[in-house]
């Protein structure tokens, strides 16, 4: 009794079901989309909005067409049906009131959407792995990143469509909470960073873009939302939630008063649907102003996650907290396993009606294929570039398409037995006289039937509703279980290396010399932890000079004179020598190799130096040697006073250099008997 509820659920659950498949897969990166050809990405937003709203109105009508038409279906055939006297014609309508989509989809669509939801699936598993192991686990393997999650993936097909929305009912206060401190913290963390600009700049900025690279940028947005084809399984699902006996007495009511309560369902799951996606436009629009705001209209496209890297440039007052990025990745892997298992078990579910049940012999090769294809496609990266191409042009317009040929194909059925009910009607018109005096003899019987069935129902359902939720709590319990060692992972504890095996970079002073061709010259200080003494404040640093062409170089170079790991994301100050503070061009490179690297600290603070480097790191103040930490507490100290004038760290100074402005100020450090002194000057 209690499989007529499986594939059941709540307003409230429908709500945050699709909030979370709509905004989650692309999250982060939908600023980049926004801004997309160095747009500043106002007209996007209204694009985007513009062709959002009209896929939910597409979906809404023909979800809703393609149920009505089985309600229709259900009403022609009652007298066909009656005339078996070994068929129940009241249990039939309970039947086929609660189909779902997959049920209603011949057999070639089946094929096609199963094709699409798990070319979809693994692609998106892909963008996950990479996302961590690039932005947080560079040095562990990608199968080690993918396994886990591929199980637990897997393991979710084992469910139906009401414990999969109680899950995500689950996580769905862990998302929002988790989403709305990442944005209170860029409003009051960023500080400086924000640049909210005055309206004749802002207003200009809008005018700038182009209205049809902006409309094109807001259908790549629209491709991030593009799980919200799932509401074609919801709705019909949300439309019947609560309890048989409830809604039959409701019916029944609505009937003899000649009313119907089916058109307030379709307005209440409708309201809810707009209510969720919504919110997920309000989500999207805060990060992309967040993401422009702060990091410039050209930085934010040249990104692949332009939300983590605002996250990481978040300073708090005292430094008590650091690593702020790892809030939107957590609200992020929450979502993507949610649209991830949304689209295994939506063509499961396909699957299953188009196999008759047979599903258990099939899991460990829906395993074996994931984690297989997603390899393929990490060592064959040209097949991502690829799939963008597909999504775009392929299976967009097929979600839009297929259910327009469903509706299409229902109708025509529909019409056909319409026909055939009409000539059997006329052929049957005795036999239907027959038919009513078996249905007075039968209500007696089926009253009495139906009224222990309710008492049945009541009971079973309580039982159900326990056994149900336990199972919920178990299957949270082991997400819990099998995302803490990837969440340990992303706080940097996935290694015991020693820390006196590793090179803390504390500071680099970089230099291109004029008569050195494509050659930057670079001094690198590290702790020397091995000659720390006790509980010493001093760190004594080790000065390593290397020439190289790149970044890239330099670490290659680095690591077969100094033994140990290399752990850049401790600096404390780039010093820019004269040589390469006046070519502005070989910075801004230099610059953005290191904006780049998503292991390197963003928020580094940049400095002239025209002084010898030599001279620089002679100086033995406290901590001692550590010219990179001395500088960066004086420019702490001295930010209120130059507050809006300075270009701090290497975002800062790109994005002026993007700008175009015409004065670029840097901290000048100058050293005058003996000490470090901070001042301000033009570069």
């Amino acid at each position: 009794m209690y499989k007529m509820y499986e594939n059941k659920i709540s307003a409230r659950q429908l709500r945050r079901m699709i909030f979370i498949e709509t905004f989650g897969a692309g999250a982060l990166s939908i600023p980049a989309f926004a801004c997309y050809k160095e747009q500043n990405g106002f007209w996007s937003l209204i694009f985007y909005g513009v062709f959002l709203a009209g896929t939910i109105a597409f979906f809404i009508i023909f979800s809703g067409k393609i149920s009505e038409e089985n309600f229709e279906n259900r009403k022609i055939g009652k007298t066909g049906l009656a005339r078996d006297a070994n068929i129940n014609v009241s249990k039939m309508q309970t039947r086929l009131k609660s189909i779902n989509f997959p049920e209603v989809l011949p057999q070639p669509i089946k094929f096609v959407y199963m094709i699409r939801f798990f070319i979809n699936a693994v692609a998106l598993f892909y963008f996950f792995g990479k996302t961590i192991q690039t932005v947080y686990m560079p040095e562990s393997s990608f199968l080690f990143i993918i396994f886990p999650a591929a199980i637990l993936l897997c393991y979710s097909l084992y469910t139906t469509l009401q414990k999969r929305a109680r899950f995500l009912e689950i996580i769905f206060p862990w998302i929002i909470t988790t989403y709305f401190i990442a944005v209170i913290l860029s409003f009051i963390g960023i500080e400086k960073a924000m640049q909210i600009g005055n309206a004749g700049e802002l207003w200009q900025g809008i005018l700038s873009d182009n209205i049809f690279r902006s409309m094109g940028n807001g259908y790549l947005m629209l491709l991030c939302s593009s799980p919200i084809e799932f509401l074609l399984f919801l709705r019909s699902a949300a439309e019947e939630r609560g309890t048989e006996t409830k809604n039959r007495k409701v019916e029944d009511k609505n009937n003899k008063e000649g009313k119907n309560n089916r058109e307030g369902k379709d307005d209440k799951a409708i309201r809810d649907i707009i209510t969720a996606v919504a919110g997920a436009i309000l989500c999207s629009v805060l990060f992309c102003f967040l993401s422009v705001r702060t990091l410039g209209p050209t930085l934010t496209s040249q990104s692949e996650w332009p939300v983590i890297k605002m996250m990481q440039l978040i300073r708090m007052p005292g430094g008590f907290l650091e690593r702020f990025d790892i809030l939107p990745i957590i609200f992020w892997i929450l979502c993507m396993m949610a649209v991830l298992s949304g689209y295994l078990y939506y063509g499961w579910s396909i699957f299953q009606t188009r196999s008759g049940g047979c599903l258990k012999n099939f899991l460990g090769i829906t395993f074996v294929c994931l984690v297989l294809l997603t390899c393929v496609v990490e060592k064959h990266t040209l097949l991502w570039t690829f799939y963008l191409k597909y999504k775009a042009f392929v299976d967009f317009p097929l979600s839009l398409i297929l259910p327009l040929v469903v509706w299409l194909f229902k109708r025509q059925k529909d019409f056909n037995y319409q026909e055939k009910t009409k000539e059997k009607t006329q052929k049957d018109k005795e036999g239907r006289k027959n038919i009513a005096k078996y249905k007075e003899d039968k209500k007696t019987e089926e009253n009495s039937v139906a009224k222990y069935k309710e008492d049945k129902e009541v009971k079973e359902n309580s039982i159900a509703k326990y056994r149900n939720n336990k199972q919920v709590k178990y299957f949270a319990g082991i997400t819990l279980l099998i995302f803490l060692p990837i969440l340990f992972s992303l706080t940097g504890c996935q290694r015991l290396t020693d820390v006196e095996e590793k090179n803390y970079i504390l500071s680099m002073y970089v230099d291109y010399p004029a008569d050195e061709e494509n050659a930057y010259q670079f001094w690198i200080a590290r702790a020397n932890l091995s000659e720390m003494e006790g509980q010493s404040d001093e760190i004594p640093c080790q000065i390593t000079k290397i020439e190289a062409r790149n970044l890239q170089q330099l670490e290659e170079k680095y690591l077969e004179i100094v033994p140990g790991k290399t752990e850049w994301n401790h600096i404390y100050t780039i010093f820019l020598g004269s040589g390469i503070a006046a070519n502005k061009t070989e910075c801004t490179r230099l610059l953005k190799e290191w904006d780049n690297e998503w292991q390197k600290s963003p928020n580094v603070l940049l400095a002239l130096c025209p002084e010898n480097p030599k001279e620089l790191y002679k100086i033995k103040n406290i901590p001692a040697g550590a010219a990179g930490q001395e500088i960066n507490l004086l420019a702490e100290q001295n930010k209120e006073k130059y507050s809006g004038q300075i270009c701090e760290t290497p975002i800062d100074y790109l994005r002026a250099k993007q700008q175009q402005e015409d004065k670029i100020t840097l901290y000048r450090v100058t050293i005058e008997n003996g000490n470090l002194k901070i001042m301000t000057d033009e570069p």
